[in-house]
């Protein structure tokens, strides 16, 4: 029986966040299965010869040739879709012929456009999986879209779920949370005498109580509200011995850390951080006392940095530097998962942490002290962020710096069983395995259209040489390098006075038609219409808001000049509740992207496409043709 083809599209394991962190262990946990053959999207690098050191195949993204490398350096959104793997999906998935497909990453990184608009999208979304984070409320509406077309919708927290569910329940009845993973082998508690050998190599002292806060040093992860809440501890109750514990980059760009120490009242020496050689790779603890420090260790000059994404300490190693402390800070404004919380709760530590996003699947239970707070509301993008209550902070350092060793043993256990049960490869790698055997693998016995795809929404800069120009229209939109007699023939027309808009014009419409003829709009598309024997309008009007507020106000006149036509309304379904009871509108039906042309819509020559009128409401430019099909709508708008 042939192994089902599985493919990942996910941060590489050779890079440093959550996200690879998951690929880690998930990839390994079901390549010794020997049930899969396994394939990994790689996002955010290119190919390199460190893919040999996998068993399975990996490709990566970022190959040049493979995208516009100028308009990744101008245009921020290509740039995100090129690192995502946006542009590599397609081939991706056809070229390896798989069964399945899981995306784990940020709910921003895979655009619908490449997905639910591809021509191979109907025939593969029931054996996709999207398995993202929300860390914010104000996250869920990019989400939305995916739940409505995707029927296998994964949270690496709860939250997320349960607002979508009380918001509606059967439309978002198949979202559900499955945790990220931890290989527990990487993860102990160590013993009071270990303990107290590892302080003792780090001069520090066996009675100090010791506070971590571990992640990276940005914006999100709280430092400066840490600091401010301890001077205050340490001014009110100066009789305990306690010190902060950063495991984190100095030199990343994110708080400065050691200015803050000095003006939010603390000593150089109250705070302890993590170095590590990049020579020998041995790591210590002790105050900060700058980057590129010899090593005490192999004796190499200016090795020592403090340690961020770049440090070489192995989990099993991390699990001691974390073992030394005596409890762990997990303070943040949000989170979509915090791979710090399981990892503290394996290790033994009491834990204090933030009582929003996914730290309220962890403040649930009763050995995780509840860091409660206010929230306020982030510039720009509005999302929701915790303020946390120093109050609270300063009660748990107190408490923590009163509890005796064994009472703190206790909590650290209860801490570790659970994490035991919940985020356990062994646990998570089952229910993806569970997944993949309740769906059929997909058998590829529909046929793709012959041909590429090209790119008719291409942009097209313009550069003063009308050759570099003319190239560019066949190399961006038609996907192919000019014949010497198409370039000739362009090159005449421009000579002639004719304005580059026309030709741009004209290759986008090639495109489009060249795409038509590929048969890349959906074969279904047609069982959305209703046969009722009268003639059909469709106005396509895809976003935004404000817009289709206005292009309301104008049904009463459409429908007063076409009497005895159905309307359909082709928009983003996310829109659709704005449409709800107008008598205008004969049905809404989702927006794709042949809706752009007039011509598909409509047809031509023995085509008799599937409307009568068109109308593309939102873009009044010379870009796309617009108003063909029937002058009347041309006096509509006038």
């Amino acid at each position: 029986m042939p192994k089902k083809r599985i493919g990942f599209v996910t941060s590489s394991i050779l890079l440093k966040t959550g996200f690879s962190h998951h690929a880690k262990v998930l990839l390994p946990y079901l390549w010794r299965t020997n049930n899969y053959e396994l394939f990994h999207l790689n996002q955010g690098i290119g190919q390199t010869p460190d893919f040999n050191r996998f068993p399975w195949k990996n490709e990566g993204v970022m190959i040049p040739g493979m995208f516009d490398q100028n308009r990744f350096n101008s245009d921020p959104g290509y740039q995100r879709d090129v690192s995502y793997g946006n542009l590599a999906i397609e081939k991706f998935i056809i070229n390896n012929k798989l069964d399945y497909l899981i995306l784990a990453e940020d709910p921003w990184a895979y655009s619908p456009d490449y997905y639910f608009k591809s021509r191979w999208w109907n025939s593969m979304k029931n054996n996709t999986l999207l398995w993202t984070t929300v860390d914010s409320l104000p996250v869920l509406p990019l989400v939305k879209e995916w739940t409505q077309n995707c029927p296998n919708i994964w949270f690496w927290a709860s939250f997320g779920v349960k607002a979508l569910q009380q918001e509606d329940i059967e439309k978002y009845k198949h979202v559900k949370c499955v945790h990220g993973s931890l290989d527990i082998r990487e993860w102990n508690l160590i013993s009071l005498k270990e303990k107290n050998e590892l302080r003792q190599k780090n001069n520090i002292d066996p009675n100090l109580t010791v506070f971590l806060q571990l992640g990276r040093n940005q914006l999100r992860k709280l430092y400066p509200v840490t600091i401010e809440a301890f001077a205050k501890f340490k001014k009110q109750y100066p009789e305990h011995k306690a010190k902060l514990h950063f495991h984190c980059s100095y030199s990343d760009q994110g708080f400065p850390l050691e200015r803050l120490t000095t003006e939010l009242g603390l000593k150089r020496e109250d705070i302890l951080v993590t170095y590590f050689c990049r020579g020998c790779a041995e790591w210590e603890i002790k105050p900060f006392v700058g980057e590129d420090q010899d090593c005490r260790f192999c004796g190499s000059q200016k090795s020592q940095i403090t340690a961020g994404v770049l440090s070489t300490i192995s989990n099993k190693e991390l699990s001691k530097v974390m073992g030394m402390s005596d409890a762990c800070i997990s303070c943040y404004t949000s989170g979509g998962f915090e791979y710090v919380n399981p990892q503290a709760l394996l290790c033994g530590l009491p834990l204090l942490c933030t009582e929003y996003s996914s730290g309220e699947d962890f403040v649930s239970q009763d050995f995780v002290s509840r860091l409660d707070g206010n929230y306020t509301f982030e510039m720009g993008t509005g999302f929701k962020k915790h303020v946390p209550n120093q109050n609270t902070m300063i009660k748990f350092f107190k408490k923590i710096c009163e509890m005796p060793e064994d009472k703190k043993r206790e909590i650290g256990q209860a801490g570790r069983n659970w994490a035991l049960k919940t985020f356990d490869i062994n646990v998570i790698g089952k229910k993806v395995e569970e997944w993949i055997d309740s769906i059929p693998a997909h058998n590829w016995d529909f046929e793709l259209p012959k041909g590429q795809l090209k790119n008719p929404t291409a942009q097209i800069d313009n550069v003063p040489d009308n050759g570099e120009f003319v190239k560019s229209l066949y190399n961006k939109i038609l996907l192919v390098e000019p014949d010497p007699q198409g370039k000739s023939y362009w090159m005449n027309l421009l000579a002639q006075g004719a304005p580059r808009e026309q030709l741009i014009n004209q290759f986008r419409n090639i495109a489009q038609n060249d795409n038509q003829k590929l048969g890349t709009t959906n074969k279904k598309f047609e069982d959305q219409l209703d046969n009722t024997g009268r003639k059909r309008l469709l106005i396509v009007a895809k976003e935004s808001c404000g817009d289709l507020l206005y292009v309301s106000a104008l049904l009463d006149s459409f429908k007063e000049s076409y009497p005895n036509y159905d309307i359909y309304l082709a928009c983003d379904p996310m829109y659709n509740e704005i449409w709800d009871g107008n008598k205008n509108i004969y049905k809404v039906i989702p927006y794709e992207g042949f809706m752009e042309s007039e011509i598909v819509c409509t047809g031509q020559g023995d085509n008799l496409g599937w409307f009568s009128a068109y109308c593309h409401l939102t873009i009044m430019s010379q870009r796309i043709l617009n108003y063909l099909s029937n002058s009347n709508i041309a006096l509509q708008l006038s």
